[in-house]
Parts: structure tokens; C-alpha cells; sequence
């Protein structure tokens, strides 16, 4: 497969850092000649500072975009935050790369003319691993993306736990429905709308729907994301305009009671967008960087308050359905 790779390096300015940053990231974009998507696939590459000096390769992130289009998602809008992190110290270095794929809900579409699960999880990967200074294996890689993005991240860890150290989904925007009959596409524009055939199926396919969807593939295949050791962030601000705290509190419950371990953050007064970013990143990059570096040692403290439990009779290990499924009706 040929590659036609066009380098755009982006100004070296980085004002919209913290004062903390002593070096900006660098910015490059590739495009890939690809049978699996429209071909070229532009994806967009940050670097790290001391890319080129460095001796030891760099932890790979891999960062999908909300929205419908993409373009210049990760040098207008990330950019800073990451490089900010870098600066603090919440964020690992590492190489940050983001394809461009419009519409895509992240999927193999069902008619086959757009493979973007595919060419993420394979050709885009694999370009990566063989022409950037990057860690090879899952231990290495981490997969995160806010919206559209987030739900592509469930949509594809989901289907591939086990290539992936973490993965971090902020304000996923799947419908907070389990049946298909309750999917409600009224608010996707006219441009969405058009290719809904082409990815689902006119009429829809009932099995390719269930299959990609986040809270079914939870229901379906609850062994397969337990023991897969997918370190999982699901996070969602409770102002959110759009809903998808209805969403996230679905997932989690469903998680919760699969007996699958995540972390699950509702953020008091924070909305879709605006200014709760300049907290909730900084808190998701400090997930990835404990999934990336994580601790070897057993905390002595929490050792000994387990073992009082057990010898209490307190402690119980966690199992499925723990929580009563009667709900309350409240007023």
C-alpha cells in the first residue's frame, strides 16, 4: 500500500500554553492513501518536545474528534491542552495522533465503503508504530475522544479491549436507549442524515446496530471487557445541553452492574463545552498517565484496612447485580 505523506509544520508559537510550557509540541499532518476510507485520510500528528533528541520511544494517543468534520481538531482546539498537560506534568510525552473522519460514528460501515474502525485500529496504527518513535504494544497506546469522539472511543475499545492500555471517553454522545425502536435521529442535520443508509442500513440492520452500539455491546459481551483489563474513564457534565449525562449514567450502570471496572465522573455545573475543560482534561490526562505508569506496589494502608474487613467479616469481592433492580419512583 502506498503512502503519500504531506508534512505541515504549524507556527512554533504556543501563547495559549501556561507560562509553565518551556517548549511547544510539533505539529505535522499526514495523508494516507487508504482503500479502507476516502482516500487521502488526512490525520493530524502532535509531537512531543525533544521528539527528535529522544532515545526511548514515546506512548501513542489516540485522539478522536468530536463534531461532524474534524478538521483542525487537535491543533485549534487540543493542542494547547495537551501541551499544557505535558508542561504540569499530568500528561505522560507521547505522541498524540488524530484522523480526520468526518461523519464517521467511528464504525465499519454496514454497505463497506467506509471502514473507519479498520483503518484506525489497523492501517492507521501500523503507520504509526512503523514510521514514529512509539511504543509497539497496548502497554504503549491509549485510545480518548470528547462527543462524537468519546462514543467512537467506546465503539472501538469496546470491540478491541485488549489493544488498548486505557481508554477515556468525555461527554459520549451515543442515544441513552437500549432498543433500537427508541432511537430517536430526528436531531442529526440533513448532511448526517444522508449517509445513515450507508452506515446502518436502510431499513436499519437491527443486529449491526446492537453490535455497535455502547450499551449493547456491554450487555453482550460483559466477559469479554471483564477480563480484558481495559482501563476505562467515562465522564460527563451534569449541564451538559445536549444530554449526554443520560447517556453516561446509562453506561455506568451497566458497567456497575456487569462487574466491570471503570471510573465514572459526573461533573457538578460543568456543561458540553466551555470552560469545565480547563479541569476535566487535566483530570483525564492524569488517568492516562496512571494507565501508562502504573503502580507495581501494593499501598501498605489500604492493605491493612482490607485485611481488618476480611477479618470483620466487611469485605466482600465485588460480582454482578449487586444492586437491587427495583427502582424508585420519585416525585
Amino acid at each position: 500500500m502506498r503512502y503519500l505523506i504531506l508534512f505541515v509544520i504549524l507556527g512554533v508559537s504556543a501563547s495559549t500554553c501556561s507560562a509553565q510550557t518551556s517548549l511547544p509540541g510539533k505539529m505535522e499532518q499526514l495523508k494516507l492513501e487508504s482503500t479502507l476510507v476516502p482516500s487521502p485520510a488526512t490525520v493530524d500528528v502532535l509531537l512531543p518536545p525533544g521528539y527528535q533528541q529522544a532515545s526511548q520511544p514515546f506512548p501513542l494517543f489516540i485522539w478522536l474528534h468530536g463534531g461532524t468534520s474534524g478538521k483542525d481538531v487537535l491543533g485549534k482546539h487540543m493542542r494547547s491542552y495537551i501541551e499544557k498537560a505535558w508542561a504540569t506534568g499530568d500528561l505522560l510525552p507521547c505522541v498524540v495522533v488524530a484522523p480526520v473522519t468526518g461523519a464517521s460514528f467511528y464504525i465499519d460501515w454496514l454497505d463497506g465503503t467506509n471502514q473507519w474502525d479498520t483503518f484506525i485500529t489497523d492501517q492507521m496504527l501500523k503507520y504509526m508504530r512503523e514510521h514514529y518513535q512509539v511504543l509497539p504494544d497496548r502497554s504503549g497506546t491509549v485510545i480518548g475522544g470528547s462527543s462524537f469522539g468519546g462514543q467512537g472511543t467506546l465503539r472501538i475499545a469496546f470491540r478491541h479491549p485488549t489493544m488498548f492500555a486505557a481508554a477515556v471517553s468525555i461527554a459520549p454522545g451515543f442515544p441513552a436507549v437500549l432498543k433500537l425502536e427508541d432511537w430517536d435521529i430526528s436531531y442529526f442535520d440533513a448532511k448526517v442524515l444522508a449517509d445513515h443508509g450507508s452506515r446502518f442500513g436502510n431499513p436499519v440492520d437491527r443486529t449491526f446496530w446492537r453490535s455497535t452500539h455502547p450499551p449493547t455491546m456491554v450487555i453482550d459481551h460483559p466477559k469479554k471487557l471483564r477480563e480484558s483489563g481495559l482501563q476505562l474513564l467515562i465522564e460527563v457534565g451534569d449541564e451538559d445541553a445536549n444530554g449526554n449525562f443520560r447517556s453516561v449514567e446509562l453506561l455506568h450502570r451497566l458497567l456497575f452492574d456487569a462487574a466491570i471496572e471503570h471510573d465514572y465522573h459526573l461533573h457538578r455545573g460543568a456543561a458540553h463545552v466551555g470552560r469545565s475543560k480547563e479541569w476535566r482534561y487535566p483530570e483525564v490526562f492524569r488517568f492516562i498517565t496512571r494507565a501508562l505508569k502504573p503502580m507495581t506496589e501494593k499501598d501498605p494502608s489500604a492493605e491493612r484496612h482490607k485485611l481488618k474487613a476480611i477479618q470483620r467479616g466487611r469485605f466482600k469481592p465485588r460480582t454482578t447485580n449487586e444492586l437491587p433492580f427495583t427502582p424508585v419512583v420519585f416525585e
